[in-house]
């Protein structure tokens, strides 16, 4: 059943994704909202909704229209993003890690169309809405600079024609957006709710021991890691293409780093796991882009529902 609904994409699938990111929503707002630009439950309900719709976008872009063989534009992706995400074992909701990854995510769309297109003018003003993306992005968490190193690095190895126009839009970009921003909030004393830092926060906080209830609750997640293992082995038996081997490189790199990077912070909230949201979704997608029989397809997404409902809400 569930492999026939998403099997093509459809007015229902897309309905039934929308209808579980409200779910999400909604599950993120019994939760206790660690950061967030507003007071209000509705307007925090509105920015949750608005930035998994929106990252939900770049995932179908990037999964479907792009990368999924043309034969094949299955839409279990839209399942998989809302499974993914409620499977992530957040303890507070930080809207910093929501609303940035979005637009990093929304960011990444551009640069894969980007990569796509073969006119000039319009592959520039792609990587021009990617750098204010990501600029966008820094401006609510500074330490995403460091992901100003993707592009730069797809821009390198990637076999397109260099131009110079690039280069300039990837740097200048944020020099120019990024001191302006930071000028203008301070003087509308706005700046304590931006510019913010994950990695020189204060680390003083002691770990507190965690209680069987939490070691549980990453059971859902690591059967994701599992199933993204997997798929990355597969992904990469499959791929002949040069472009599209460097990407998949880019994206393993970033889910590495990213882990890594997210270890190393003690006042952990689960928010952050958002960052992984489109490597994870994308590259697990792969397992279905050959015909497989729907009995396996079924048995994933039944695997992750049962360890869902039973590690997060029952135990």
């Amino acid at each position: 059943m569930i492999a026939k609904v998403f099997q093509k994409f459809s007015f229902t699938s897309a309905g039934i994704s929308s209808l579980l990111l409200l779910v999400v929503t909604y599950y993120y707002l019994t939760l206790e909202i660690k950061w967030s630009f507003v007071e209000s439950k509705i307007s925090n309900g509105v920015l949750i909704y608005g930035a998994l719709m929106l990252t939900n976008y770049a995932i179908d872009t990037v999964t479907r229209q792009l990368t999924i063989e043309r034969s094949n534009r299955h839409a279990y992706h839209l399942l998989l993003y809302p499974l993914v995400i409620i499977c992530y074992p957040i303890e507070s909701v930080d809207l910093k890690f929501i609303l940035s990854s979005t637009a990093v995510w929304a960011a990444w769309r551009n640069m894969r169309m980007f990569l796509e297109l073969t006119n000039n003018t319009k592959r520039i003003k792609r990587l021009f809405d990617a750098m204010v993306l990501l600029s966008l992005s820094t401006l609510i968490i500074l330490d995403n600079l460091i992901i100003f190193f993707y592009p730069l690095l797809v821009l390198l190895t990637t076999n397109i024609k260099r131009d110079l126009k690039y280069f300039i839009i990837l740097f200048m970009t944020p020099l120019i957006i990024l001191p302006t921003a930071y000028v203008l909030l301070s003087f509308l004393s706005l700046d304590g709710y931006l510019f913010s830092s994950y990695f020189f926060a204060d680390q003083s906080q002691v770990i507190e021991e965690q209680n069987f209830n939490l070691t549980y609750s990453y059971v859902p997640i690591f059967i994701v890691f599992v199933l993204y293992v997997i798929s990355v082995i597969i992904k990469f038996i499959r791929t002949y293409s040069f472009t599209r081997r460097i990407l998949d490189i880019v994206g393993v790199l970033f889910i590495v780093l990213t882990s890594l990077f997210l270890s190393m912070n003690y006042q952990f909230s689960g928010s952050e796991f958002h960052y992984l949201s489109l490597p994870l979704v994308y590259m697990i997608s792969q397992i279905f882009v050959k015909k497989i029989k729907s009995l396996y397809v079924n048995f994933i997404f039944v695997l992750l529902l049962a360890s869902i409902v039973t590690f997060k809400f029952l135990i």
